[in-house]
């Protein structure tokens, strides 16, 4: 994952993020501060006992083994917040139960009044509906697609759309070009492109490239079981393994007009 730069990061400002920050290094913070921590517990237990350093250490095992698969560190911070509120909520209730209520509550006005900010995603992406992405594929085979395919609820596609985005204003081509279709919303063409869209399915997102009308690239792919093998879709995974340089490099040197200039 590569490192943010000053324009990410000004992203932190955002008040989701500032709310998050603090709601995950609340138990801390209230421990480390002596007054509060005098207000809320009693004197001595303002300090972390073996129990609350063993989960605290947990959590951060728990935090670097699921951030293997974060695509940004948008995704990963998602994951830290999630994590780091779950275990602060427990050790509020561990101390005292009004205190986990307090904190629950809080929690859940966060994520309702605070919700994660919506990615601009890049206007070379094209959003397709019902048959559309079907016809288009077929109507000029010249023409190579890379398709998301997505729902709407799944967290995990909505953490590609930012490495999409990128992958988009980087490599489009007249006849290299990005799309996605919302399998959650069209299950007929999810059968279509042979995607679960089971809300405990593995294959969302799935990110397919079609090369003459047909799917020559798939991830991630299903393995012998009829499972699909987890893939990281981060921006040197894609290019990686969708052979993105040599595929641009191809359509870039390739004679193309598109079908309205050729008809002028």
């Amino acid at each position: 994952m590569k490192l943010i730069n000053f324009g990410e990061a000004k992203q932190l400002i955002h008040p989701h993020h500032i709310a998050n920050i603090l709601l995950s290094l609340s138990f801390l913070l209230v421990k480390c501060t002596p007054y509060v921590c005098d207000f809320l517990f009693s004197e001595e237990n303002c300090a972390l006992d073996g129990r609350e350093h063993e989960i605290l250490i947990f959590l951060g095992v728990i935090i670097v083994f699921k951030n293997r698969k974060a695509t940004n560190w948008l995704h990963y911070l998602s994951t830290v917040y999630m994590f780091s509120k779950a275990a602060n909520c427990f050790l509020f209730f561990r101390i005292d139960t009004l205190l986990g209520i307090a904190f629950s509550i809080v929690c859940l006005l966060v994520t309702v009044l605070l919700p994660e900010p919506v990615y601009l995603e890049s206007n070379n992406v094209t959003y397709f509906r019902a048959e559309g992405l079907w016809n288009e594929i077929n109507q000029d085979k010249r023409v190579n697609w890379i398709i998301v395919f997505f729902t709407s609820w799944s967290p995990e596609c909505r953490h590609v759309t930012p490495v999409f985005s990128k992958l988009s204003d980087r490599f489009t081509l007249p006849n290299l070009r990005f799309g996605k279709l919302d399998v959650g919303r069209y299950p007929k063409e999810a059968e279509r492109f042979r995607i679960n869209v089971h809300p405990t399915s593995r294959q969302l997102p799935t990110i397919s490239l079609f090369r003459d009308g047909e799917q020559a690239i798939r991830r991630p792919v299903i393995g012998p079981n009829k499972r699909a093998i987890p893939f990281v879709f981060n921006e040197e995974n894609c290019i990686q393994h969708y052979d993105l340089l040599n595929l641009y490099e191809e359509c870039k040197n390739a004679k193309f007009s598109s079908r309205k200039n050729k008809n002028e």
